[in-house]
Parts: structure tokens; C-alpha cells; sequence
């Protein structure tokens, strides 16, 4: 996690991570001009070996709390971007090292992304992204265009799972790999789909997939998996 954190920590970097279900849902002209993927998930970990691609598992929920607290240098200041009303504000709260702002996934988001004074006004150090698959990396690509040296990093819904506990997995269900079965007992409507039809459809999928990757010019790395720049 801290090889990640310090990946992160390079001015101007933009980067995302995927599973096996944001990847079939992935904008992959927005994918193309991050740096860094970061592989979330067993098994697009392991599809991604068979094809060749080599990469170690990270996560948001993992990664960003140590690079809050042990890269980012004090009092820096984190843009806050996503979910519903008020539970960026409540997230930002829990980061007490950094200056921190919110904006949520909804209206503000709309206003940001049509005039963002506020945001460049803020000249946030880091901007963490909790959006939708494929429209984190979209804005993602877009504030690096009005931001060019703030990290810019998507965390899916990390900011929600923040805003309710420091820790949303127990270390143990990280250690065994099997946040897929805590976040099915905690939210079964929303992801048993997830877990059952897409997981059979990456299956099915992932020489396409794979394919997608080498168009925009992906390599292994310590880190993730790097994309080159065309």
C-alpha cells in the first residue's frame, strides 16, 4: 500500500482503480489518460496474470488512509468530491492532518463541473473523486485539465464508506480477501449481482477486456498497472 501512496503522491498524477465490474463499465477514453491503475479485486487480479499483467491488489479504502497520514505533508488541502449530501462534509471530518472540502455527487458536482472557481479558488493539493464507474475517470481527466498539478485520484464509494467508519472492512476480511462477501452481507440488493452474473460475465469477457488495456497502452508496475501516454 505505501509503493501506491507514494505512486500517488506525484504532482499532477491521476489515478483510478478497477474491478471486475468497473472495468465492464469502464470509459476507456477517460482510462486513457490517467497513469495508474490500481487493480482492486481478486479476481480481475488474477485475470490480469493469466493475460500477462502482472500487478499486486490495492484499494482506495487501503491506500488513501495511508497516504493521508503518512506521504501527504501536513496541512495540505483535500477536495472532497461525491456521494450524497453531506457525507463528503462528514468524511472530511474524519481527516484532521489536512484542510478539507467538500462538494457532493449531485447538484454541486453539476455546479463544479460548469464553472469551477470554487474549486480552483480551494487549489486543493489532492482531489479524491467517489463517483460512478466510468464518470470518476470522465471528471477525473477533466479537473486535471483546470488543476494540473493537484493529485487527482478516483475512490469509488470510499467517501461513503468513510464518512460511516474510519475502517469500513475489518483487517481480517482484507487479509482473507473477502470484502466481496462483507459487502454482499451489507448491501446484498445492490451487489449480489456484482458477485454472481458479473463475476460469470468477466469470465466470459476478459480476452476483450484485456484488449481494451493494450489499446491504451498499459504496463505492470509495482504500483499498478501504468499507462503510457500516446
Amino acid at each position: 500500500m505505501i509503493t501506491m501512496a507514494r505512486r500517488i503522491a506525484q504532482p499532477g498524477t491521476v489515478v483510478t482503480w478497477l474491478n471486475h465490474w468497473s472495468i465492464q463499465h469502464a470509459n476507456w477514453e477517460a482510462l486513457s489518460r490517467v497513469d495508474c491503475i490500481g487493480v482492486d479485486g481478486t479476481l480481475l487480479q488474477l485475470l490480469l496474470r493469466r493475460a500477462g499483467l502482472p500487478v499486486g491488489r490495492t484499494s482506495a479504502d487501503l491506500v488513501l488512509p495511508v497516504y493521508f497520514r503518512d506521504v501527504l505533508p501536513p496541512d495540505s488541502s483535500i477536495a472532497l468530491i461525491g456521494a450524497a449530501p453531506g457525507v463528503a462534509r462528514t468524511a472530511g471530518h474524519r481527516i484532521t492532518r489536512h484542510r478539507v472540502q467538500a462538494w457532493d455527487g449531485y447538484e454541486q458536482l453539476k455546479a463544479l463541473r460548469a464553472d469551477a472557481r470554487e474549486l480552483r479558488e480551494f487549489s486543493p493539493d489532492v482531489v479524491v473523486l467517489g463517483l460512478g464507474a466510468g464518470l470518476q475517470d470522465e471528471v477525473a481527466v477533466e479537473l486535471n485539465r483546470i488543476l494540473p498539478q493537484a493529485v487527482i485520484c478516483t475512490a469509488g464509494g470510499w467517501i461513503d464508506q468513510y464518512s460511516r467508519k474510519e475502517q469500513y472492512f475489518p483487517l481480517a476480511v482484507h487479509r482473507l480477501r473477502l470484502g466481496w462477501l462483507w459487502r454482499i452481507l451489507h448491501e446484498p440488493r445492490r451487489l449480489v449481482g456484482r458477485y454472481t452474473v458479473d463475476a460469470v460475465r468477466i469470465l466470459v469477457r476478459w480476452r476483450r477486456v484485456v484488449g481494451k488495456l493494450h489499446e491504451i497502452g498499459v504496463s505492470p508496475s509495482s504500483a499498478g498497472l501504468e499507462v503510457a501516454h500516446r
